[in-house]
């Protein structure tokens, strides 16, 4: 074995450990980003296709392939390497489309998401066991930990069918939360009693942030797949061309 493939395995097996690395770093963040959603998740339509799950997804293929890899650069099996390469290459166009296609269209779908939910807070609370009481919790989870009460603004709760006509809000509006609290307000005095901003400008703006996140987490990882894709590239270059002298 020359010292020059030496040379080159070593700096690919060095590439894909920091790839490795970088890539169980990037699943542990994107989890903690799609665990930090679990109170407004249930909003979206698909709580799955979003850009931290598509991140875990592909982080964790590319950890897999890197492993394969490595075999392949270090027992110079070239099918192995090939095989990396191409699916390297496809988990990098993917990435790339996946994040783009979800932050795009991020805006046109949270336009009809409020459209939803200023429904969905008609027909509140519901049943228990129906879309709608699901909705009730989620609300009431979203409205306690962002310190907010409505979608745009607390007077959204005054469409409700359960109280049609009463200026009332659910209890989870309240600052001091009480049995009943939220039945203790005027039409245009709170008293202080409730939080009187809208929740939905403040989901989407830890939406945007975790977006903003994924991107930069999806960038780095690209930008060092590419270096193990070129580094792959190269090793398999120079086992071909030494074989072709045997």
């Amino acid at each position: 074995m020359s010292s020059t493939y030496m040379v080159f395995r070593c700096a690919f097996t060095i590439i894909n450990m920091c790839f490795f690395a970088l890539g169980f770093a990037v699943v542990v963040c994107s989890w903690w980003l799609h665990i930090k959603s679990v109170d407004y998740r249930p909003l979206m339509k698909n709580q799955w296709f979003t850009a931290p799950a598509i991140l875990i997804i592909s982080a964790k293929l590319s950890m897999l392939l890197g492993a394969a890899g490595c075999i392949g650069a270090w027992f110079e099996k070239k099918i192995l390497l090939f095989i990396y390469i191409v699916t390297m290459i496809t988990i990098f166009v993917a990435l790339l489309l996946g994040v783009v296609f979800v932050i795009a269209f991020n805006e046109r779908v949270a336009k009809t998401a409020r459209n939803e939910l200023l429904e969905n807070i008609r027909r509140y609370p519901g049943e228990e066991g129906a879309d709608d009481y699901n909705f009730r919790k989620t609300m009431n989870s979203i409205q306690k930990r962002f310190h907010c009460c409505g979608i745009d603004q607390y007077q959204d709760w005054f469409n409700a069918d359960v109280w049609a006509g009463q200026t009332y809000v659910p209890d989870s509006c309240c600052i001091e939360e009480t049995s009943g609290c939220g039945k203790q307000i005027a039409a245009n005095e709170t008293y202080g009693l409730i939080y009187t901003d809208g929740c939905f400008n403040m989901v989407q703006m830890e939406i945007n942030q975790s977006l903003m996140i994924v991107g930069v987490l999806a960038f780095v990882l690209v930008f060092v797949e590419g270096f193990c894709i070129v580094a792959a590239l190269g090793l398999l270059c120079y086992l071909r061309q030494r074989d072709r002298y045997i």
